[in-house]
């Protein structure tokens, strides 16, 4: 008996990891954990030399005659502006 390959649709390159997508739409957090990234982690769109931010709730459309290539980068740290206060001393 002949084993069944599954074929996929889509293809999408995550840091050199190819993953197949079945269906045309995807967003970026169920993109990231199909392969696996964490949280702290985040995906830049590069097509044609180009770095396009996607956001975690951004659909992305996929085609099937073309593969679209992510990087994932670090999550920048946000530095909060210090709270002033002020200390008052009883006399």
């Amino acid at each position: 008996m002949q084993a069944r390959t599954r074929e996929f649709r889509h293809i999408v390159d995550v840091d050199g990891q190819l993953v197949g997508i079945d269906a045309p739409v995807v967003d970026a957090i169920t993109l990231m954990r199909r392969t696996g990234l964490t949280g702290a982690r985040r995906l830049v769109l590069v097509r044609h030399g180009l770095r396009t931010n996607v956001g975690r709730e951004d659909s992305i459309v996929l085609r099937e005659d073309e593969v679209l290539f992510f990087e994932s980068l670090p999550v920048p740290v946000r530095h909060e502006p210090a709270i002033p206060f002020t200390v008052r001393l009883a006399a």
